[in-house]
């Protein structure tokens, strides 16, 4: 009778330890979200490209046009961290890259509420004199 107990008290066991590795693996599964989608742009969102190629204009210079948004530079939250503004030069030719915290910028609308108009309290020679920025860290010492 001795040797029985331990061979039913095994038999017990397995199904139990099944059960619990089973349970630690759905536990696993739940952690991966399904992919959802979007139909159309939510509210208070835009793309990309509403910022790219658009003027950047100064709030100190009478609205004058000081860059062009290049690029921008987003978080991994997802959050746009900062705008890379092309500063001075003439056709694109000695231009260099500033980047402009995003909280340093104004969005707002144009007349036709189509468009926006971006603007920052700077100057274009406070822009053309503040330090290039680095995006891959490939700029040399000079």
């Amino acid at each position: 009778m001795k040797m029985i107990k331990p061979a039913f008290l095994g038999t017990l066991m397995v199904p139990a330890v099944m059960f619990a590795a089973g349970t630690v693996n759905a536990e696993e599964n739940t952690t991966t979200m399904e992919a959802t989608y979007l139909t159309e742009t939510p509210e208070g969102t835009f793309h990309a490209d509403a910022l790219t190629g658009n003027q950047v204009k100064s709030s100190v210079e009478d609205d004058e046009d000081i860059g062009t948004i290049t690029d921008l530079v987003i978080g991994e939250d997802g959050q746009i961290n900062a705008v890379v503004v092309g500063v001075g030069g003439f056709l694109g030719m000695g231009e260099k890259n500033v980047a402009i915290e995003w909280d340093s910028l104004e969005l707002t609308k144009d007349e036709d509420g189509e468009d926006y108009i971006i603007t920052v309290n700077a100057s274009q020679d406070a822009l053309e004199s503040a330090e290039e920025y680095n995006r891959n860290g490939d700029l040399e010492d000079e």
